[in-house]
């Protein structure tokens, strides 16, 4: 049996591709897409994307609570990695803008790689008109992976037209709730926070996978749990703004899962000062053992920063109580305020040392935490101690020698026969009347 020749194999491989059905052109693609999904077709100068649009009602209070922000513009992307290099493409973005009691939903969806330079045109026009940004981790991801592909496609003047104001409300719900809720992922800040659950959503992990499988020729069904799950990223991030905004406003005197250190520091940054006291205090009166020393020092550098350092001392004043390691270190703070900020060497030096006496009780009672908890403290009880006793004598002997100088001032402008007598007797020498003029013994020749 004699094989085929290389022209017939080659010829019959010819024949089988022609016989397979061809996929459909980019253009075909993105109409068939678009008339699935009930959608959008937005043609662009290079390229068709399809646009969904959708309505969110919100709750009247959320609608209020965001109106009195700047507007802006929610913005979540969905892409094919979680890398920002060259390779990872867009193909998913949700702007999201509040009307009235309605948040409006705009999605652009790629329907395939030669259309991207369209899409990324459609979406720096949609968040090119906006006073600000929202994003959650966007100034991490989101932003700088629309930066690189408009760089890439040489849109330069797109890019230069993005808003300058940029909210990343990350930062802000990490402060917030992660160490109650021991996340911050937006799934977990949902359901811990904002009480949403999703039903029926398409997982992060599996979003690539399905936007890859329908470019393989798989059916649009894919995409459509991948465009609800975008569509649900950018009404949290409203509904999550909108709780933060409760928060400041007072809101966190009632919140049931919140971390008051973060809020203080939220508070801090929009200037309330009182308030971020008054969230301290509350956190005080509910801390338990550990959480308690940062509590307390970040309202005693809040109250030394107002210029109350009477307050300041104050707040550690009942940890001084206790006979364990947290007395002695309320102590150290005590001293630390002494000496930086009301310039009472003599005093920061009392409490190092009523540091050092509470530690040798709290050894001898076992309450310190083990050795290597008290060696510690110990180190920093023990430098502080020689350093405050340094700079005390040194203050001692300036103190002696300005007196000093000031009693040879007084020394050196009291004449001599006005200064006091070292032999004793009376203050002052008299010097009594002034000495006669001794009669001369020459002898005088008599004249002649």
């Amino acid at each position: 049996m004699t094989g085929r020749s290389l022209t017939d194999r080659l010829l019959a491989v010819r024949t089988a591709r022609s016989a397979s059905p061809q996929p459909a052109r980019p253009a075909e693609r993105a109409e068939g897409l678009a008339r699935w999904l009930g959608a959008q077709l937005a043609i662009g100068d290079v390229g068709r994307v399809v646009r969904v649009e959708r309505t969110i009602t919100l709750r009247t209070e959320t609608a209020a609570r965001l109106a009195t922000l700047p507007p802006g513009c929610y913005f979540d992307t969905e892409t094919t990695g979680l890398s920002t290099g060259a390779g990872t493409v867009i193909f998913l973005a949700a702007a999201a803008r509040l009307q009235g009691r309605q948040l409006a939903v705009r999605q652009f969806l790629l329907p395939d790689y030669p259309d991207e330079r369209a899409l990324l045109r459609l979406v720096a026009a949609e968040l090119g008109d906006a006073a600000r940004i929202v994003t959650y981790n966007g100034r991490a991801f989101d932003l700088p992976l629309l930066a690189s592909r408009l760089t890439v496609h040489g849109l330069w003047q797109d890019l230069s037209g993005l808003p300058a104001r940029h909210d990343d409300l990350l930062p802000v719900a990490r402060r917030l709730w992660r160490r109650p809720l021991g996340g911050a992922r937006l799934a977990e800040i949902e359901a811990g926070v904002l009480g949403l659950r999703r039903a029926s959503d398409c997982p992060s992990a599996e979003v690539p996978g399905r936007w890859f499988g329908y470019l393989r020729g798989g059916s649009p069904d894919l995409l459509a749990d991948v465009l609800d799950h975008n569509a649900q990223d950018v009404a949290s991030l409203a509904l999550l703004e909108a709780q933060m905004v409760h928060l400041r406003d007072g809101g966190w005197r009632t919140a049931s899962v919140l971390d008051h250190r973060g809020m203080a520091m939220e508070l801090l940054r929009a200037g309330a000062v009182g308030e971020a006291l008054a969230v301290l205090e509350q956190a005080l009166e509910a801390a338990d053992g550990s959480e308690a020393p940062a509590i307390r020092r970040l309202a005693a550098r809040l109250l030394v920063a107002a210029g109350d350092t009477d307050r300041a001392e104050a707040v550690w004043r009942p940890s001084t109580r206790q006979a364990s390691i947290d007395a002695a270190i309320a102590w150290i703070e005590v001293a630390r305020i002494r000496e930086r900020y009301c310039s009472d060497l003599p005093a920061a030096l009392e409490a190092i040392l009523s540091a050092s006496r509470i530690l040798d009780l709290a050894f001898a009672l076992g309450r310190g935490g083990g050795m290597q908890a008290i060696g510690r403290v110990r180190l920093q009880v023990e430098s502080r101690r020689r350093r405050l006793q340094r700079r005390v004598a040194a203050a001692e002997r300036r103190r002696e020698r300005h007196l000093g100088l000031r009693a040879g001032s007084r020394r050196a402008r009291v004449p001599a026969d006005r200064r006091p007598d070292q032999a004793g007797g009376s203050r002052y020498t008299n010097p009594g009347p002034p000495a006669a003029r001794p009669a001369s013994t020459a002898t005088h020749r008599p004249s002649e």
